[in-house]
């Protein structure tokens, strides 16, 4: 049986260059008889194909998707191919994460224990940037996300977020929920599918592994570029007010406030800040506006910035 089935989503990036993939073949060449239950597919999002002399250690398969439709497709498609191959669990990667050498050991090793406990449909490392750990974290009222206890391992009964790359995830409860969510097409992806877990009553076990990611979320200007600023904030509202009480969705129209005064202190960020004021300015009074469009600024939202 193949036990997992990975996808490593890439845009704009070339194979070579890829953190992720270049990691996973250090992992290979350490223990290459783990790989024997793995098929990894590389699904490329860019405008050209890099299927040409394509060579890896590993089993594996390329796809190219020049139409750009994001991360739940991706990831469909890749639990499509799971349901195919009577995979167990499907791992998420994307193309900046440098993985330890054990990671896809500990992986299994991890999946062992959770045999034990049905009831455990997600597998998560620590994910850190620059010594920081920002993965994964406590769920707070208002959509505020705070790293979990360093020390913490195991399985977290608390509600727990984690970013969806190397996230381990159950096929059969992916199935139930009847796959990815395409309202979330590229943003706010991970918010909905660890909401969703828990909300079914499932849990979460989180790991020992580290991973390297690298994280630019807020380097606005730089790596996050308007558009996607403006795709960030519009699906964060659209899971808040989906999702979220009243009070959580007060806390979070405080929490923008806070954002145009962050915006407002740097001259460089003017745009951000009238992006935020707007989009504040519309929530108050036209919530329902953003709902009905929710993915009008889709072609123009260019998720090869860094995230």
């Amino acid at each position: 049986m193949m036990n997992i089935i990975s996808i490593i989503v890439l845009y704009n990036c070339k194979i070579k260059d890829s953190k992720t993939i270049i990691s996973l073949q250090r992992n290979y060449k350490e223990k290459p008889e783990i790989f024997s239950n793995f098929h990894i597919i590389i699904y490329d999002n860019g405008a050209f194909s890099q299927n040409a002399d394509l060579k890896m250690p590993f089993d594996f398969s390329y796809i190219n998707k020049p139409d750009n439709e994001g991360l739940a497709a991706a990831y469909n498609y890749a639990l499509g191919i799971g349901e195919k191959k009577s995979s167990e669990w499907l791992l998420l990667l994307d193309q900046d994460s440098d993985l330890p050498n054990r990671f896809i050991f500990n992986l299994l090793e991890d999946i062992k224990y959770c045999k034990a406990n049905p009831n455990v449909v997600g597998l998560v490392p620590r994910m850190i940037t620059n010594g920081y750990v920002f993965s994964p974290s406590k769920v707070l009222p208002g959509g505020i996300h705070r790293p979990i206890d360093s020390r913490h391992f195991g399985i977290s009964k608390s509600e727990i977020f984690a970013v969806g790359s190397c996230s381990l995830v159950n096929i059969s409860f992916l199935k139930s929920i009847n796959g990815f969510n395409q309202l979330f097409w590229l943003d706010s992806l991970d918010r909905w599918l660890f909401m969703m877990i828990y909300s079914e009553g499932k849990n979460v076990f989180v790991s020992n592994s580290v991973v390297e990611h690298d994280l630019s979320i807020m380097d606005y200007g730089k790596s996050v570029s308007a558009k996607r600023y403006e795709n960030i904030m519009k699906y964060e509202t659209i899971f808040m007010i989906l999702y979220k009480t009243r009070k959580d969705n007060i806390i979070y129209y405080t929490r923008l406030i806070k954002r145009l005064i962050f915006f407002s202190i740097k001259p460089s960020h003017w745009k951000y800040f009238l992006l935020t004021f707007q989009h504040l300015i519309k929530l108050l009074f036209k919530s329902n506006n953003i709902l009905n469009s929710n993915k009008s600024i889709k072609n123009e939202c260019c998720y090869g910035d860094k995230v």
